[in-house]
């Protein structure tokens, strides 16, 4: 054949996959070009080079040189065997395909998984329909989803391809996630005066300090006290009952404790000094007042907090937040306390997700809190869901991600491997869910599975531009 000496020219050239394109339009011309002028030449009982049925892209295919490729670099690609350029690997010799007739002729049956567009594979329908151009979507099987790759064993095991199982299994919800510990703030009582006056004799001088319940905290002077008290007396020595009720309640509205009156009417005398006690033991966990200083009802003095219980606020990711609830159980590890496990069982969801973070809150209460323990402490927090129905599982490694879809390469035995287009579900630890696309027991890639896919997009890519040279 005329064509066989060049079409031999610029395949030992490592850019050869960037002229590929170019290249397989002259092999087309030329090997077609030849095998007329051998069907002018043969007699006419000797039967023609190109088969009724056969594609120019088979029959190029079949008079074409076999190629060497480097398992590791595709782009290198030699006519006659040798060593990789680049890594010095033996270039491994590339199988013929079959071809799409070859392919067709054992085209899986069942029920398709999908179908996809005639001329754009990313545009897809879960049911038989018809492009605008009226042509209809072309079914795509559980064994012909994707262009498929064939190569040797040993490329298989030079790359280091490895391959697991889909199973099915109740997928477990667990979000690993971080938190921190903080004060329960239903156990934290402010003390603030309800009176204009200023601070003598304050008994805590500093945050962090312990106090007890009914321990003296300040005294206040305030003339305002003063007057009402005086008040009070007046109305006691009228005898009016209504006025003695009324007084009585401008006191407890000042923020005189209930025992304020009775000890006001025994004693028989006003002061404008009085003393405020704590309502509960804790930890004075804010101050903001001095010795002297003036104080307004706007104005808060200072925090106590009851020790005894802490919370928990664990940030759950927003991809893992529809299945935390309250009552999902929480497993707390603290650096400060290496080797032990707390456990705890989420109390409240907050409403609002952070916007900065997309995380949404979820509390967790201890009741029984160490010694070891401190607010403001960093926690790593496990969330652990009740499992969800069962499903089509993976390891995560296998799933490639792009913008517009998730795939995974399929190993279909005999050295064959396609992609698949898949629609993913929720994670499980290192495990997702596949909702479609993939079924009980089929091998997907695990190792490679990238190398692969982009084998098989440069096939298909090849193949459109075979059909629309036809």
């Amino acid at each position: 054949m005329s064509g066989r000496g060049d079409r031999g020219w610029g395949m030992g050239d490592s850019g050869a996959g960037a002229r590929g394109v170019a290249m397989l339009a002259l092999w087309l011309t030329l090997g077609l070009a030849g095998c007329a002028q051998e069907q002018h030449s043969a007699p006419a009982s000797q039967p023609v080079a190109a088969g009724a049925g056969e594609t120019p892209v088979e029959h190029a295919a079949r008079h074409a040189d076999p190629l060497y490729r480097c398992p590791m670099h595709p782009d290198v690609i030699r006519n006659e065997p040798g060593p990789c350029p680049i890594c010095g690997m033996a270039l491994v010799k590339v199988e013929p395909e079959p071809g799409p007739a070859a392919t067709s002729a054992a085209a899986p049956q069942g029920k398709p998984l999908y179908y996809r567009h005639p001329h754009d594979p990313n545009r897809t329908s879960p049911e038989p329909r018809q492009d605008e151009m009226g042509m209809d979507y072309i079914p795509v099987y559980p064994d012909a989803a994707g262009p498929e790759v064939r190569i040797s064993p040993a490329v298989v095991n030079n790359l280091g391809v490895r391959t697991a199982a889909a199973s099915r299994a109740a997928p477990e919800r667990r979000a690993a996630t971080v938190g921190y510990v903080t004060f329960d703030e239903r156990r934290m009582r402010r003390v603030q005066p309800r009176a204009e006056g200023w601070i003598e004799g304050l008994a805590v001088r500093a945050m962090g300090e312990t106090v007890k319940a009914g321990q003296l905290l300040f005294t206040l002077y305030s003339p305002m006290l003063e007057s009402a008290q005086q008040e009070y007396l007046d109305a006691q020595r009228i005898g009016n009952r209504d006025l003695i009720e009324a007084s009585r309640e401008r006191l407890r509205a000042l923020g005189l404790d209930a025992g304020a009156a009775e000890r006001l009417a025994r004693d028989g005398r006003a002061s404008g000094r009085v003393p405020f006690h704590a309502p509960i033991g804790g930890v004075v966990t804010d101050l903001a007042v001095r010795e002297g200083a003036m104080v307004s009802p706007d104005m808060m003095a200072l925090t106590i907090t009851e020790l005894g219980s802490l919370w928990v606020i664990a940030e759950v990711p927003e991809s893992q937040a529809a299945w935390v609830h309250a009552g999902t159980a929480a497993e707390i590890r603290l650096p400060s306390l290496p080797g032990e496990t707390l456990a705890g069982r989420v109390e409240y969801v907050y409403p609002e997700l952070n916007m900065e973070t997309r995380t949404l809150r979820a509390r967790i209460v201890l009741d029984a809190a160490g010694p070891g323990l401190r607010p403001n402490m960093l926690a790593n927090v496990t969330l652990v869901g009740e499992a969800g129905e069962p499903a089509v599982m993976v390891p995560r490694s296998a799933l490639i991600r792009s913008g517009s879809e998730d795939r995974v390469v399929v190993a279909l035995g005999e050295g064959r491997f396609a992609p698949r287009r898949v629609i993913v579900g929720p994670e499980s630890g290192d495990r997702v869910v596949i909702r479609e696309g993939l079924a009980e027991g089929e091998q997907v890639v695990v190792t490679g599975q990238f190398l692969l896919d982009s084998e098989a997009n440069l096939r298909a890519g090849m193949e459109r531009l075979g059909e629309a040279s036809q």
